[in-house]
C-alpha cells in the first residue's frame, strides 16, 4: 500500500480498481484440490505507467493492467500490456517453512531446466540511491547483521518464493531477450524493495484484523485516486 502511495501522482501511477473477494473458481485456472480452503481476495488495478520512464522504453502512454488472487499462503498475479505496449507476466508467490524442498512449485523436469534460481536477500543487497532510505534498511531499524540468515531455524523460519514468468510478446529473439532482462531486473530490485519495506514497518501491522486492513485498503484506494487526480 505505501509503495503505491510513493509511486503515484497526478496522472501516473496506480489505480485500484477492485478489492472483492471470491471463492477459488476464480482463480485463473482453478485448483480443485483447493476447494474449500478459504475465500480468495481478487484485486484488479491499472499502472499508468510514467510518461519519462516510457519514453526511455519507446512507448507512449503505457498501461499496464494487474489481476492479483491472494489466498494466503498462495497468491497469483498477472500484468497485461493494456496500453501501449504488449506482453504479459505472470508472478506465482507461495510462503513456506524452509525445508529441503526444491522444487516447492511441482514445475514438470522441461520447465524446470529453463529455470534461473535468484536469490533475494533483504539485508544484504544493494539498492540504487534514488531507492534506498534509512528507514527501510533492517541494518538500521532492526540492527540485522550481514550473517542474520544463520539465525533462520528450519521448520519455523519462513521463505518466500516467487516464480516469475514472462511473455513479452516480441517475436525477435534479441528483443525478446533485452525485455525479459528488463523486466527480471526491474522485478528484483521491486521485490527487495517490497520485503525491505515490509521487514522495516512489521511492527504496524501487529494486532490487525482483516476488517482492519481491509479498512485501510481502502482509505489507500481514495488516496491514489486523490494523488492521480480522479477526484
Amino acid at each position: 500500500m505505501e509503495m503505491s502511495k510513493e509511486f503515484t501522482s497526478l496522472g501516473e501511477g496506480v489505480e485500484i480498481l477492485e478489492n472483492v473477494p471470491c471463492d477459488y473458481a476464480c482463480l485463473p485456472k482453478p485448483d480443485h484440490s483447493r476447494k474449500g480452503v478459504g475465500d480468495v481476495q481478487r484485486t484488479s488495478k491499472r499502472y499508468h505507467i510514467p510518461s519519462t520512464l516510457a519514453e526511455v522504453a519507446g512507448l507512449t502512454d503505457c498501461i499496464l493492467a494487474e489481476s492479483a488472487f491472494n489466498e494466503f499462503p498462495h497468491s497469483k498475479t498477472i500484468i497485461i500490456a493494456e496500453a501501449g505496449a504488449k506482453g504479459e507476466f505472470t508472478i506465482d508467490t507461495i510462503c513456506k517453512k524452509i525445508d529441503e524442498e526444491n522444487n516447492i512449485f511441482k514445475l514438470p523436469q522441461v520447465i524446470l531446466d529453463k529455470c534461473s534460481v535468484v536469490d533475494i536477500d533483504v539485508v544484504n543487497d544493494s539498492l540504487p540511491d534514488v531507492l534506498h532510505k534509512d528507514e527501510e534498511d533492517p541494518k538500521i531499524v532492526l540492527g540485522l547483521k550481514s550473517d542474520w540468515h544463520r539465525s533462520l531455524i528450519p521448520g519455523q523460519s519462513m521463505i518466500v518464493h516467487k516464480l516469475v514468468s514472462v511473455n513479452s510478446g516480441e517475436t525477435k529473439k534479441k528483443t525478446k531477450e533485452v525485455v525479459n532482462t528488463l523486466v527480471m531486473d526491474t522485478l528484483r530490485k521491486m521485490f527487495t524493495l517490497f520485503h525491505r519495506k515490509l521487514l522495516c514497518s512489521q511492527d504496524r501491522w501487529k494486532g490487525l484484523n482483516m476488517a482492519d486492513i481491509r479498512t485501510m485498503e481502502n482509505e489507500t484506494k481514495d488516496v491514489l485516486d486523490r494523488k492521480r487526480g480522479d477526484d
